[in-house]
């Protein structure tokens, strides 16, 4: 092995064991601060809207079924933020790379019984590290919304590089999506997420794109630059 060799492992290895360190430094703000919030932020909602609403008031109901929306939000944010801890924490989902990452995810909708279509074309075998954690996590999230909200039993999902652009597309053919809707658990938990999915996307220049109709399903794409 050459000195040059020696030192580009070694270089490699530091750079490894800093981005472990960060991570983990990460996963303990994170806990201590944003999740034991968020608990406790949960917590009060439903004890407030359980025990300290008059029962007969229109006005109560009202706000009653507002705090059970902010409660739900609560919740989602709670749970995305628990699992973001889980990848901080442990091995990291996208050791083997993306591609292997979103089969292994879908592996495990397939074993909870969805039919899943999934094909990917002249994907990249290299992408920066902010490309690669930012799409995996945008594909998460919306699998998450499906397997939450849209009471479907089939998932598709298709990568590909088309004119130095990167394309997401996935769909389901589940009861569809009030993209613009007043207030329920369910839209408000969509909402939720796609918020951040959007917000990733924005990190990379990209553009998501969402169509749906009631009974007819939801197709989510997504188009970023290629770096």
């Amino acid at each position: 092995m050459t000195t040059v060799d020696s030192s580009a492992m070694l270089a490699t290895s530091a750079l490894h064991m800093a981005r472990e360190a960060e991570r983990r430094r990460l996963a303990r703000e994170l806990h201590d601060g944003v999740v034991q919030s968020l608990t406790a932020l949960v917590a009060d909602l439903e004890y407030f809207r359980t025990r300290s609403l008059p029962a007969s008031s229109e006005v109560s109901a009202e706000v009653a079924e507002k705090l059970l929306v902010w409660q739900e939000l609560a919740r989602e944010s709670l749970l995305s933020m628990r699992q973001t801890l889980g990848g901080l924490r442990g091995g990291s989902e996208l050791e083997a790379g993306l591609e292997a990452a979103i089969a292994a995810l879908l592996a495990r909708f397939e074993q909870s019984g969805y039919a899943v279509v999934y094909e990917s074309n002249d994907w990249p075998r290299f992408l920066p590290d902010e490309y690669t954690i930012n799409i995996y996590y945008m594909v998460r999230e919306a699998l998450t919304n499906i397997r939450k909200h849209a009471q479907a039993s089939r998932i598709t999902l298709f990568l590909f590089k088309l004119e130095e652009q990167l394309h997401i597309g996935i769909g389901d053919n589940g009861i569809g999506m009030p993209i613009s809707s007043s207030s329920s658990p369910s839209p408000a938990g969509y909402r939720q997420g796609l918020i951040g999915l959007r917000e990733r996307a924005a990190l990379l220049d990209g553009l998501v794109t969402i169509e749906s109709r009631p009974g007819e399903g939801t197709q989510i794409d997504i188009v970023i630059p290629l770096p």
